[in-house]
């Protein structure tokens, strides 16, 4: 079930990252990419989570770990709106 949820969520953040620019119609400025470059790396590694994959090495075992991904993912999504809205 964690895995379904990583994958849908990491779907929902790419989703959103592909339209929210466009929808604004003006360009992304150096901080909103910034911010925009760790939104991308944690809906990469939902991807990774949510595909099954499975690491062998205990500390990446943890670090891509559903307990670390969503809230590293939801704190990243934050400060990247918080970019683009002001």
């Amino acid at each position: 079930m964690a895995r379904l949820l990583s994958l849908l969520l990491g779907a929902a953040l790419a989703l959103g990252l592909l339209l929210l620019p466009a929808a604004r119609g003006r360009e992304l400025t150096a901080s909103e990419h910034g911010w925009m470059t760790l939104v991308l790396i944690a809906v990469c590694a939902l991807f990774v989570h949510g595909s099954g994959f499975r690491f062998r090495a205990r500390w990446l075992q943890a670090v891509f770990s559903p307990w670390l991904l969503w809230p590293a993912a939801a704190l990243a999504t934050g400060l990247f709106w918080r970019a683009a809205a002001g």
